[in-house]
């Protein structure tokens, strides 16, 4: 009887070596399941790091392409005297070698009470891109007034200027491109000093760059600026008030002139016959034309070509 239950009570326990291989699977379990957990919880800081940055960047190409999409600019008279006409779309490369990166212009806003007493629409902004003291990348300024200059001020605002704000910190890159009506890209634009002066772009490329919120290492390699870019219409075009104010000169009259339609060139097509929407499924297709289909269908096509001549909204025979 002894024996047997010696026999039972062996069988019963654990060797040390088992004991042992136990504790080696389980610490092996745990150590996998634990380097699983923190590089997910890495990744995870990472996703919402970069999540962080492309909010940051779209947010500020978002309130560039607002800005920039109620440009407003009025032609000079004939007789009126270039000094004295504040309207000006303005555009210099000071530090970016593929762009501009001060801009000035005019713009709709909402209406704001002026020193004067009457409620304003009209607002001058300018955006200009300088150098951190620290030098650890720009700020990108934005300065606006309710107020339009008295005669023509090609100046750009100090960054000292109490209505200059920090839009943006942190900034690598900032630079504009500009559409002219015959589709080349440049990096400038000088309303006041264009050979055909009074005139704006077709449309503006924005791009911007901006220093990683965190200083982290992806793979072992450092995180670096992610480029993003974005092209706006300006779908309002120089407004010519004598003509408005002149019927005569619209209708045809005095000296028996009758304005002529726009020359559109050897295919005279137009923004209304070139755009289809049905085929990129309605106007979310290509929702930055909304605007200039709706106050100019008959805008030469030509110019737009090289934006969107690829677009499957686009009909066949205007690409």
């Amino acid at each position: 009887m002894s024996g047997a239950r010696d026999r039972t009570r062996t069988r019963a326990g654990f060797t040390l070596i088992e004991v042992l291989a136990v504790l080696f699977l389980t610490a092996l379990v745990v150590g996998v399941a634990l380097d699983f957990f923190i590089d997910l919880s890495n990744q995870s800081a990472w996703a919402s790091e970069s999540t962080r940055d492309l909010r940051r960047a779209t947010s500020l190409v978002d309130r560039i392409a607002r800005d920039l999409e109620r440009t407003l600019l009025v032609r000079k008279g004939e007789e009126e005297d270039p000094l004295s006409h504040p309207w000006i779309f303005l555009a210099e490369p000071r530090r970016s070698e593929n762009g501009a990166d001060h801009l000035k212009f005019m713009m709709r806003s909402e209406p704001v009470r002026t020193q004067q007493g009457p409620a304003s629409d009209l607002a001058t902004v300018a955006y200009s891109l300088e150098p951190k003291p620290d030098g650890t990348g720009y700020v990108l300024l934005r300065w606006s007034s309710p107020e339009l200059p008295d005669r023509l001020d090609r100046e750009f605002p100090r960054p000292d200027d109490p209505a200059s704000l920090v839009l943006a910190d942190g900034v690598t890159h900032f630079a504009l491109r500009f559409l002219a009506e015959g589709g080349e890209w440049t990096d400038r634009w000088d309303s006041s000093q264009l050979v055909d002066s009074s005139e704006l772009p077709l449309a503006v490329e924005i791009e911007v760059a901006l220093l990683p919120v965190s200083t982290r290492q992806q793979d072992g390699v450092p995180e670096v600026p992610v480029l993003y870019s974005r092209r706006v219409l300006l779908p309002v075009r120089p407004l010519d008030l004598e003509k408005l104010l002149d019927p005569t000169r619209i209708a045809g009259g005095g000296d028996g002139e009758e304005e002529s339609e726009e020359d559109c060139g050897p295919s005279g097509l137009t923004v209304a016959q070139c755009i289809d929407w049905t085929a990129a499924g309605g106007v979310g297709g290509m929702p930055e034309l909304q605007d200039l289909l709706a106050s100019a269908p008959t805008t030469c096509w030509e110019p737009y070509r090289p934006l969107y001549g690829t677009h499957p909204a686009v009909r066949d025979f205007c690409k």
